[in-house]
């Protein structure tokens, strides 16, 4: 399977951003970049990391978002989450995922 994917152009970044699975007729990869916290303008795409000055991103994970690094904590909001260093996004863990 093939999937459009977004890059960040800011120098040195390595995020990237990939196509939903199931991404909705009409929908394009762009407008869902979009959502996911990602810019356009004249210097090219900005990833989320970059936006928020806590980019580059430099080294790649499991974020959904712009591929970065995550970390395991635990938040005040949301309980056991996967973190990531550079835009933020917090996943929380389903109830009963770290029971064996």
């Amino acid at each position: 399977m093939m999937r459009d994917a977004v890059t960040c152009d800011r120098e040195d970044c390595l995020a990237v951003f990939l196509e939903p699975l199931g991404l909705p007729e009409g929908r394009t990869t762009e407008d869902a970049a979009r959502e996911a916290g990602w810019e356009h303008g004249e210097a090219g795409h900005t990833c989320p990391g970059c936006v928020a000055g806590r980019g580059p991103v430099l080294e790649r994970g499991e974020c959904e978002r712009c591929l970065g690094a995550t970390v395991d904590r635990t938040t005040p909001d949301q309980g056991e989450a996967n973190v990531c260093h550079y835009c933020g996004r917090v996943a929380p863990y389903p109830p009963g995922s770290g029971e064996w």
